[in-house]
């Protein structure tokens, strides 16, 4: 543990000391950067709420049959 938490100390000691990268990010790479970025929050927010639903779904489906079944079981 303690020879991980060197090394992320000396990386980002190393990234505070370094040169400009003098490099052009143009139009085309920054709008898909955006998309990527865009995309990547999308499918999260996405996952989280299909995680959230799903079930809840599911359990009011459960409720349903289970009722049907039993007001059919009572009708015969």
């Amino acid at each position: 543990m303690n020879r991980a938490v060197a090394y992320i100390i000396l990386s980002g000691i190393a990234l505070m000391f370094s040169a400009k990268a003098l490099a052009y990010v143009g139009p085309a790479l920054g709008l898909g950067i955006v998309g990527t970025v865009v995309a990547v929050i999308a499918v999260s927010l996405l996952s989280i709420f299909a995680f959230v639903v799903i079930p809840i779904r599911r359990m009011f489906r459960n409720k349903k049959k289970k009722t049907k079944k039993e007001a059919s079981d009572l009708q015969r």
